[in-house]
This record gives structure tokens, C-alpha cells and sequence, in this order.
């Protein structure tokens, strides 16, 4: 079994990726679980638990932390492997910790964890990079891959491995940074809008509702996974700048 939170396709990808080398056939999103609010999980059979999930402010993305804390992982074996996969545009920070904590407190014990570096969307603040960077990274990627599946098929362990950023730091940055993520303020919606409802779809947290045909965004509950912005099919959401820095989605993924 996978769980994977995907807003533009990347952890999709890494999931899909390790399916098809370990065999496992239950691949669920997360998104679809937050967005329709089950916190139950039924693991009968399962040999393997993977949780593939991205890096917001240096740590385990905040959306992927909360959800994990409140589920129930129901007729889990004892002996069941579990590993971690965590999305970055260049640093993990203190996710692989946080991610190791939460299933602790659950007696889930992570076998293994692995880092992959991925085409960066987070267009709040930064640029795209040209089309010759992004495929080199997604090749890379590629090959990392390919050595994390062989580790999960083999069911070995990895050592659990410290972030260089102290705690506290994280954590001061996360508290500046959440309560301004979650807020709403600084979206908008251009002339290009067909009201096609994509964005309401794809929102996990159930904040954008179309009214007369355009999306509006209803309470502070962002999970700043900017979904909304990457696949709307006209380009016609924005935040904060983010209309100048670009649109990503991953291109061997089909939503």
C-alpha cells in the first residue's frame, strides 16, 4: 500500500514508479482522502506501507502532518515494512524526523526513508527553471527511484538520519510561515477563467467554490499546495505574483 499527496503530479509519479517495481497494487491519494474526509484505512494483507509526501518550510508539508496524526491505521500487521519518500525542490529539512515521529506515536516503526529531489513548484516565490533543468531533474530522479525500489522490494531498513537544521529553527520558521500559507488573501482570477470548476475539484481542503461561474476562495484552510494554480487549464489563477514565475505540472503523469 501507498499514500501519496500530490497537488502537480511529482509524488504521484514516485508512487506510481515504485507500484510498478514492487508490485504493490494499492496506490491511494491522499488529496482524495483529505478532500473527502476519511481517516480510516483498512491495511488487511498489506506487506508494505509507503507514505510519499512533499517539503513545505523545511519540513513534512503541514496538510500531510495533520492528516497523518488524526488517521487510523486499521488490521495493520506487526511486521508490516514501512518507508517514507519525501519530495524536495533541494532540502528536506527536518521531514524525514517529523514523519518518523508521527508513526511512532502511532507504533509504527519507519524502516526507511528516502529523499528525491524534484522539479520545485512553489511559484510564490520562485521562477520556474528552463525545460533543460526540469528533465535533467526528473532523470535524476528517475535513477534514485530506481535504487529506492530495490531497497523496498528487498524490505531492507535505512539509518533514520538527522536534519541539519535545528528543530527550533524549523519550527520558528513553520510559525511564521503556516498562519500566512492557510490565508486566502492574494488569490485571484483573471479574464482567461471558463469556469470549468477544475480548481474546486482538485482543492483538498474544500475552500474554493464557484460562484457565477468563478472560483472564490471561502475560508483561511490553504493547504498552499497551489493545485489550483498549476492545473488550471488557462493559466488564469494566481497568488501573490506568482502569474511571473511560471506553471509546473509533472509530464509523465495523467490526473
Amino acid at each position: 500500500m501507498i499514500l501519496y499527496f500530490s497537488a502537480t503530479g511529482n509524488n504521484k509519479y514516485c508512487a506510481e514508479y515504485i507500484a510498478s517495481k514492487t508490485g504493490d497494487k494499492k496506490i491511494i491519494s491522499l488529496n482524495d482522502m483529505i478532500k473527502n474526509n476519511v481517516y480510516e484505512i483498512d491495511c488487511s494483507g498489506e506487506e508494505r506501507l509507503g507514505i510519499v509526501a512533499p517539503t513545505y518550510d523545511f519540513d513534512l508539508a503541514y496538510v500531510v502532518a495533520d492528516f497523518l496524526e488524526g488517521l487510523e491505521f486499521q488490521n495493520l500487521s506487526e511486521e508490516i515494512y514501512s518507508y517514507g519518500i519525501i519530495t524536495c525542490g533541494s532540502g528536506s529539512g527536518n521531514s524525514e524526523n517529523s514523519l518518523r515521529e508521527i508513526l511512532g506515536r502511532k507504533k509504527i516503526n519507519l524502516n526507511a526513508a528516502f529523499i528525491v529531489i524534484m522539479p520545485d513548484n512553489y511559484v510564490l516565490a520562485f521562477k520556474q527553471k528552463s525545460p533543460e533543468k526540469k528533465s535533467k531533474t526528473l532523470a535524476e530522479a528517475d535513477e534514485k527511484l530506481k535504487e529506492i525500489s530495490e531497497i523496498i522490494s528487498a524490505k531492507k531498513d535505512t539509518p533514520a538520519k538527522k536534519s541539519k537544521l535545528p528543530k527550533i529553527l524549523t519550527w520558528a520558521v513553520r510559525k511564521f510561515f503556516i498562519p500566512y500559507q492557510k490565508k486566502v488573501k492574494g488569490f485571484s482570477v483573471n479574464e482567461n477563467c471558463i469556469g470549468c470548476g477544475l480548481c474546486e475539484k482538485v482543492c483538498p481542503m474544500n475552500i474554493i467554490k464557484l460562484e457565477n461561474k468563478k472560483p472564490v476562495w471561502t475560508k483561511d484552510n490553504c493547504a498552499c499546495c497551489l493545485a489550483c494554480i498549476h492545473r488550471c487549464p488557462k493559466q488564469a489563477i494566481n497568488r501573490s505574483g506568482s502569474a511571473k514565475n511560471g506553471r509546473y505540472l509533472n509530464p509523465n503523469v495523467k490526473f
